[in-house]
């Protein structure tokens, strides 16, 4: 049973519509995420991302891991919004045919991982090979996708006009598209000095040592990459949910969040872009406490502004969770949708992780001493550090592409709907389960210890939570409909209650 529940204020049905992508763009959504589950279970496994050290961050072997989950993910986002957004069709072929080199990518960044977490530098040397030129792909992908976003604002196909809201938000995705590929651009420069290429000649120019602008450059990557690219699934899930169809006040109410997304999203690059390129120091607001040391960083605060401007338009849209789901069960489960629920929690969890947990770090910097002894907590901060790199930007980005996923081209007969509740209980009560683990393991910990462990259960919890996040992330290659499903109903824009072009239905 196909349902295409159009998302009006009363729940009207529309016939199915045919899909204008070919049915290789099942195959890629269905083949990405089966590799991004095996990666994050295979990683799961056997990375050690708990070991203390590195003053909380991620280690060398653990970035390489951390990409190799976080391309193919990116590479699924780009197949989903081909889904969602209106393209022209060269812009489609070149995204679901290309995004396959995503997987070479992140098997080339494995080997990476392996090599170094191991020591074996032929290994090492062998995945970077295999890397950089898949990153440059990708790149060139992603540029591809962009200039269709613009190209279908400015020259719509014939018979396939654009409503105006749905340009507002193409628009804002597309700028925060440009804001990612300067992160990834930046990161590119310091993967390219890694292999001999020389940019002395801009560091010179700057007055600092080398060492000094490559940190500051892939500083701003880390920093920048990931709120640009939670602002992207943000902005999918709103289209995917209904925002082109919006009216009266909760159109304006979901405007204005997009409005300080973009304001976040324009503030925190203009920051890194100054500060990678350059020697500029971010400040911290209202500085108190022993040498200043207390404070908000002040581009957290900007980056901020992405998850208050999230909870605003998720807040307006709120009424689309009842969309789109089953006519199947009792009537609650008629009108509430818990895989749309599910992606709204993500915003939820990145929030408070941040707000609460990070927010109160940095306004007590003199316990915490930004992981570094003697502070009396520094051990505390080094296991906030970590877990919130794995959790905030890490397993919540991912959950919410493969539930958006899950949404878009989920199976809609009865053992699907099932499926898919399942993998939103999973998941929803993994996110919960690791942000309680998280304040546990990060606030209980008792410092001048040795082992990030010592005396709290929060650990335990925390991977507790990781673990049913991954479950319920199995459960999801099971809910995408079989390719013959595929010649139905777009759910991804009926859902929506668009029409393929993006026009309200």
């Amino acid at each position: 049973m196909t349902e295409t529940t159009v998302g009006g204020s009363h729940g009207e049905t529309a016939p199915p519509r045919p899909l204008e992508v070919d049915p290789y763009s099942g195959l890629m959504l269905r083949l990405l995420s089966a590799w991004i589950v095996f990666v994050v279970f295979l990683s799961f496994v056997t990375v050690p991302w708990l070991k203390a050290g590195n003053g909380g961050d991620l280690t060398d072997p653990m970035i390489w891991f951390y990409h190799a989950i976080m391309i193919p993910t990116a590479a699924l986002f780009l197949i989903l919004c081909t889904r969602v957004f209106t393209l022209h069709p060269w812009a489609r072929y070149v995204v679901t045919r290309g995004a396959i080199v995503a997987v070479f990518e992140s098997i080339g960044l494995l080997v990476r991982g392996y090599g170094e977490l191991h020591n074996v530098a032929p290994v090492a040397a062998l995945g970077t090979w295999i890397d950089l030129p898949c990153t440059l792909v990708m790149f060139l992908l992603t540029a591809v996708f962009l200039i269709g976003l613009v190209a279908t604002t400015f020259i719509p196909r014939a018979g396939k006009a654009v409503s105006r809201q749905k340009i507002e938000i193409t628009w804002a995705l597309f700028l925060s598209g440009v804001s990612a590929m300067t992160w990834v651009l930046f990161g590119m420069i310091y993967s390219a000095s890694e292999v001999g290429i020389n940019f002395g000649f801009w560091a010179s120019t700057q007055k600092e040592p080398l060492s000094s602008l490559l940190g500051n450059m892939v500083t701003s990557h880390s920093h920048g990459m990931l709120p640009a690219f939670m602002a992207g699934i943000v902005l999918l899930a709103a289209e995917a949910f209904g925002y082109s169809r919006l009216g009266g006040a909760r159109k304006q109410v979901a405007r204005a969040g997009v409005g300080v997304m973009l304001a976040g999203v324009a503030l925190f690059s203009g920051l890194y872009f100054i500060a990678g390129l350059g020697s500029y120091s971010i400040p911290t607001w209202f500085p108190f406490g022993p040498g200043g040391v207390n404070g908000m960083a002040m581009d957290d605060t900007m980056t901020g502004l992405v998850g208050v401007g999230t909870l605003i338009l998720a807040a307006a849209m709120l009424p689309e969770v009842r969309q789109g789901f089953s006519r199947l069960g009792s009537a609650v489960a008629r009108r509430f949708n818990p895989v749309r629920a599910s992606v709204y929690l993500t915003y939820v969890m990145a929030t408070a992780a941040m707000f609460l947990y990070g927010f109160y770090i940095e306004m007590n910097e003199s316990q915490f001493g930004f992981a570094a002894l003697p502070a009396s907590r520094a051990i505390n901060d080094q296991i906030f550090t970590r877990s919130h790199l794995l959790f905030v930007f890490g397993a919540l980005p991912v959950m919410a592409v493969l539930l958006v996923a899950a949404e878009i081209a989920g199976d809609t007969s009865r053992v699907g709907v099932v499926l898919r509740r399942w993998m939103s209980a999973f998941m929803v009560a993994g996110m919960v389960v690791t942000l309680v683990g998280m304040g546990i393991w990060v606030f209980s910990t008792p410092g001048h210890q040795a082992s990030w462990a010592a005396g709290s259960a929060g650990e335990v919890a925390y991977i507790t939570g990781q673990a049913l996040m991954l479950v319920g992330a199995v459960i999801e290659l099971f809910t995408v409909r079989s390719a013959n499903r595929e010649q139905g109903a777009d759910l991804g824009v009926v859902r929506a209650g668009l029409d393929p072009a993006g026009q309200p239905s």
